[in-house]
């Protein structure tokens, strides 16, 4: 009874968890990476994981190019297509026709060049396990995040030779920031620092080992898993650019996963993990395009607007080693892909159509090599509470509209 309390206890200190899926290469809580080994004889189970980002952030586009983490959705940021697709007499159509903002775009007059480093310094990740007849468990888990976008510089392109080259200096391009926050409602381009918890994720699942008695396969363990993500973690700020929501950005999420696992001569494991992630729709103000040549960094029109988030899965390929008693090494092919978003606009004085041209909406992908060391001392029958420990590094090599960077991490669970 006791240890169902500190379960209780444990679960109830971390209901402003997060389980965050934005475009960026990291672990989440309840990830098998960061699962610690069941014994029989021990109920549940405690583990704390920290990670560090070891570089800046570095930036994949849509077509697989690496870029800097600034150029994920777009490669200029455009301060002419700003100005267009409002109603005639307001102060950004004004702003565009004195510009000749729609028909006088050269690709350089109100362009910018955006400089930034994205960057991850660290998360923390907690998990509870209670196992339930040994098989059966449920769970808590929840990370903090710390986020930044430091050093953050707009390179105006604009000439200084045709009278579009003035009005457009004169009436946008400087004093630009100010221009920016009036004329988009408080949209802020600078920097900006956030540390702060996400969304809790309760889980349950089937865990068990059938044991083989073959001249090459020793063990074979597989598993299945469904939880639920709750909307306590921080949404995006849609006045900050290259802000990332630290949860699901407000809505309920529900997961699915499964695992298999081999044994070989009890000294070699290879395996295969997926995870599915549905999040529901959920309502509230949001940036969009008005007009479909506007850049992601650039959107002035702030409304209310329901979002479909696309379906989400992740897929991890391992392969254990047992290096000498207690010590074993991982190496694993991690994936995360999502598909595209959609919006739906609640006003008739703009177009869904022309909201879901953002490239920031489109299929996004991750794709990880990743290390780990576990020092199991569960092999020493002297430590009741069965102490392990993992160092990890991740490293990211290719994906699709993510920013993601190379990632290292220690953790500590302990088994009562």
């Amino acid at each position: 009874m006791k240890k169902c309390y500190l379960l209780i206890i444990c679960a109830a200190t971390v209901q402003n968890g997060l389980c965050g899926y934005a475009p960026v290469n990291l672990l989440y809580p309840q990830d098998t990476v960061l699962k610690p080994r069941k014994w029989s004889d021990q109920r549940l189970h405690i583990s704390h994981s920290v990670l560090f980002g070891v570089s800046d952030a570095q930036g994949w586009n849509g077509n697989g190019d690496k870029v800097s983490a600034t150029q994920v959705w777009t490669a200029d940021q455009n301060a002419l297509a700003m100005v267009t697709g409002f109603d005639q007499g307001t102060e950004q159509a004004n702003i565009a026709q004195e510009c000749n903002a729609v028909d006088g775009d050269d690709g350089v007059r109100g362009h910018f060049d955006v400089t930034g480093d994205f960057n991850i310094p660290f998360s923390y990740q907690f998990g509870a396990r209670y196992y339930i007849k040994n098989a059966f468990w449920v769970g808590a888990f929840i990370p903090v995040y710390k986020m930044q976008f430091k050093n953050v510089a707009w390179t105006d392109h604009t000439l200084n030779i045709t009278a579009d080259d003035v009005l457009t200096k004169a009436r946008i391009t400087t004093d630009f920031f100010a221009n920016v926050s009036r004329l988009g409602d408080g949209l802020n381009l600078q920097e900006w620092e956030k540390t702060g918890f996400g969304d809790v994720v309760l889980m349950a699942g089937w865990h068990e080992h059938f044991r083989q008695y073959k001249e090459w396969i020793k063990d074979v363990a597989t598993n299945v898993r469904v939880g639920i993500s709750l909307p306590t973690g921080v949404q995006k700020d849609e006045d900050k650019v290259m802000f990332m929501p630290f949860g699901n950005d407000g809505s309920v999420a529900i997961l699915a996963g499964m695992g298999l696992t081999i044994n070989y001569v009890n000294r070699f494991n290879a395996g295969v993990d997926l995870e599915f992630l549905h999040v529901f729709n959920n309502t509230r103000k949001r940036r969009i395009k008005v007009d479909a040549d506007q850049t992601e960094f650039l959107l002035l029109t702030k409304t209310d607007v329901q979002k479909d988030p696309g379906f989400s899965h992740r897929f991890m390929l391992f392969c254990d080693a047992k290096l000498v008693k207690g010590l074993s090494a991982r190496v694993a092919y991690h994936h995360r892909k999502r598909s595209a978003d959609t919006l739906y606009v609640l006003s008739y004085d703009y177009s869904s159509t022309i909201a879901n041209t953002a490239e920031s909406l489109k299929e996004w992908t991750t794709h990880n090599a990743l290390f780990q060391l576990t020092w199991d001392m569960a092999d020493e029958e002297k430590n009741k509470n069965k102490p392990q420990f993992t160092a990890f590094y991740m490293h990211p090599f290719n994906g699709r509209r993510s920013v993601q960077s190379a990632q290292a991490g220690c953790g500590f669970s302990l088994s009562f």
